[in-house]
């Protein structure tokens, strides 16, 4: 029997539940397996500085994979392994793209911080979190302001003014090593134009970006050789881990490739029913700590030896 030695765990719609919570039962689950000596990480669409809290709080051991694979990074010594990000040209053409319609909302991911294009990144999180606080215990709100509101933004309104600060970041060499490339542009809003956004995107850039989504009415794009996948790859290669030997946790179209990859890909309880039909392997779901219950009913197996 395969004996695994890396844990990658997705964050949201896995590894917490939908009220923001990481379990005691789940954080126990994951500490037990580090015990005996197996890496657990997380492989999240999250930039870096919105997942930092989380990966903390279960004190990962190898370094994090964000921005959807787009950047690896050590959560102690804050050393880079990789980082990958859009191309100048079609990021500029996205934008051009997406400004015309003012209900379309764009983000770009930077290493330590996002950009949005708009008045008010918070007071448009803050819009929307109204929407479901009242679902939420206290400690869920302060986990949802930490990892969504209280976090690095740079607001910009005007498209030129942020077409010339991205620019720089790509062309001045000690603003692209402080702030690091655009790493990934997210765009949301209305479905429909959602919709005939991604097909266009799909036809203008081809296999030069990768397209994805993990939340609803959400468009993810990164560099055409980025992906979950890739950055287990990156990582298993630091670790000298060989992907049969990686168990990877994910609930949504994000996580596909990743959970293809691993030796053993773990599909939520509550991922979409396209997903199940894939046939991979299913547990709970994640307000039924889906990770913590798979690791429970294997952790006395051979699963989990491992020699250090």
């Amino acid at each position: 029997m395969k004996r695994y030695k890396l844990i990658a765990l997705d964050v949201d719609g896995t590894l917490i539940n939908s009220r923001y919570i990481l379990t005691k039962k789940t954080k126990e689950a994951l500490k037990k397996v580090m015990e005996c000596g197996i890496y657990v990480t997380l492989c999240t669409g999250r930039f870096y500085n919105s997942a930092l809290r989380i990966a903390r709080n279960i004190s990962v051991n190898a370094p994090l994979i964000t921005s959807d694979g787009a950047l690896i990074r050590d959560i102690y010594s804050g050393e880079i392994y990789y980082e990958k990000g859009l191309n100048e040209e079609i990021l500029m053409k996205i934008i051009d793209e997406v400004n015309p319609y003012p209900e379309i909302k764009l983000q770009v991911f930077l290493r330590d911080k996002k950009i949005f294009y708009g008045k008010s990144y918070q007071m448009a999180q803050l819009k929307r979190f109204s929407a479901f606080a009242r679902r939420l215990s206290p400690s869920g709100v302060i986990n949802y302001l930490r990892d969504f509101v209280l976090i690095p933004v740079e607001n910009i309104k005007d498209v030129g003014t942020l077409k010339i600060y991205l620019s720089r970041i790509y062309n001045d060499k000690k603003m692209r090593d402080l702030l690091g490339p655009p790493l990934k542009a997210v765009i949301s809003g209305d479905p429909a134009r959602l919709s005939w956004l991604w097909a266009k995107f799909d036809c203008m850039f081809g296999k030069s970006v990768y397209i994805t989504s993990a939340v609803k009415n959400t468009m993810d794009i990164i560099d055409g050789e980025v992906s979950k996948a890739k950055g287990l790859e990156v990582l298993s290669n630091i670790l000298g881990i060989k992907r049969e030997e990686i168990i990877a946790f994910g609930d949504n179209y994000n996580d596909i490739l990743m959970l293809e990859y691993a030796g053993l890909g773990v599909l939520m309880g509550n991922a979409p029913l396209e997903l199940k039909r894939r046939g991979l392997p299913l547990t709970l779901s994640n307000n039924e700590e889906g990770v913590a219950h798979f690791i429970e009913n294997h952790f006395n197996s051979t699963f989990f030896s491992h020699s250090q």
